[in-house]
């Protein structure tokens, strides 16, 4: 993830339609082609746009927790949306140095708003598209109680926490179409968020005598956070995260402001929207995970445990999220998961298929965990049609100064970036 390279765009008159002129030269190797029929083409985000939004920075980190873990201002702008507007549609904005290392202050933030689309009144159905955000303090686009958003053409950059992020459970029907997201990196707010120096460090809300399991606790950043199932990705790209790429959770209950908003449980049975077309490399943990939910109790005696640390959790998709109505399977479709350390992917739970789907240079390109459900949900299972598997692609790479991940591999025994612990 930390061989993305920010390029000045230069005038080239002589240029073709298919050429650009950039400042300077590149450091590291970035794929134009298909690779062994897998379609590692690196991906190109433009972050200028004509309107920029940006917050004022001081020197160095100043006031607030954070400066234990960071050396630079973490406190930035932010452009919240609540209940009661009239009509929003974002467009064309470049938004720099936005979001805060503190609770509700996101570069976009879409709070507490119910149904924002057709079934909320509002036509056309609200939307943000075309924005740029970039050296953001915290994620990037939130979407928090709110249902139908539309969020299109979105680039993140270089931001700390999960990037596209879901909040409480409740969020349903909302599309993210054609984001990229890259260079997503630990921040402080949630445990799912941070890394784990953070996660030893801040203890609040946890019982007295807590020790914390940062691998079980913590260590789940991730570029896109998915709290319901009923939500759409198409045509999204996870370039690099220091966890996962696109990782779908489960609140047995909604959590926050949000409480009772559901019956418990409902997320677990709730069918997926569409995920078709995404792609994810380069990320530390895996390319994706279905698997997992939040604590959604205080801690106690019992378990010790803040709240909103990852739990257990099991999937198994019914229709209207009804255990006792027929099953519906979630269906992932051409999904393109190459050199993640860990996983490609890694998917629990009943009636998950996977269809014309590319893994190639992962730890281990695709795990099909029990869903546990037998004998409470017998028949459900697990399939994968029409998908192509490669162990040790020709992209080798280029060799870092940290050489953990550089080493003897392929048929032809040369030097190649390796998953963690090969």
């Amino acid at each position: 993830m930390h061989q993305a390279e920010e390029f000045t765009l230069l005038p080239c008159p002589t240029c073709t339609s298919n050429q650009i002129k950039v400042q300077g030269k590149a450091q590291f190797i970035h794929i134009g082609e298909e690779v062994d029929g897998v379609d590692m083409r690196a991906e190109v985000g433009l972050l200028s746009r004509n309107i920029l939004f940006h917050g004022e920075m001081e020197p160095g980190c100043y006031g607030n927790e954070a400066c234990k873990f960071f050396d630079f201002d973490t406190f930035g702008g932010h452009l919240k949306v609540e209940r009661g507007f009239r009509a929003v549609h974002i467009s064309g904005v470049e938004l720099q140095h936005m979001g805060q290392q503190t609770m509700g202050h996101y570069p976009v933030h879409f709070h507490m708003n119910g149904d924002v689309d057709e079934r909320g009144g509002y036509n056309p159905p609200t939307s943000v598209s075309d924005l740029s955000i970039h050296h953001s303090f915290s994620r990037c686009v939130t979407i928090h109680a709110s249902n139908g958003l539309l969020v299109k053409d979105v680039v993140g950059y270089d931001t700390l926490g999960h990037c596209f992020f879901t909040e409480d459970g409740p969020e349903e029907r909302n599309t993210f179409d054609h984001c990229l997201g890259l260079m997503v990196r630990a921040g402080t707010l949630l445990p799912s968020d941070r890394d784990s120096k953070m996660c030893r460090d801040i203890t609040d809300g946890a019982y007295p005598g807590y020790v914390a399991n940062p691998r079980q606790d913590c260590s789940a950043t991730s570029t896109f956070w998915i709290a319901n199932p009923n939500n759409n990705l198409i045509n999204c790209a996870a370039a690099g995260s220091e966890e996962t790429g696109f990782w779908f959770i489960f609140h047995h209950v909604p959590t926050g402001p949000s409480e009772g908003l559901y019956s418990p449980g409902y997320t677990e049975h709730t069918p997926m929207g569409q995920f078709i077309n995404n792609r994810a490399h380069s990320n530390y943990r895996a390319g994706m995970i279905l698997d997992n939910g939040v604590k959604t109790t205080q801690a106690n005696n019992k378990d010790k445990r803040p709240f909103l640390s990852l739990v257990g959790a099991r999937y198994g998709p019914h229709q209207d999220a009804d255990p006792f109505k027929p099953r519906v399977p979630a269906l992932i479709h051409h999904f393109v998961a190459y050199k993640n350390q860990d996983h490609g992917a890694w998917l629990r739970g009943g009636d998950v298929w996977l269809d014309d789907c590319q893994f190639a240079d992962n730890g281990i390109g695709l795990t099909l965990a029990s869903g546990g459900t037998f004998p409470d949900d017998d028949g459900s299972r697990q399939q994968v049609k029409n998908s192509l598997f490669v162990g040790e692609s020709d992209n080798r790479g280029m060799p870092v100064p940290d050489n953990r991940i550089w080493g003897i591999g392929g048929s032809d025994l040369t030097g190649r970036t390796l998953p963690r612990g090969m």
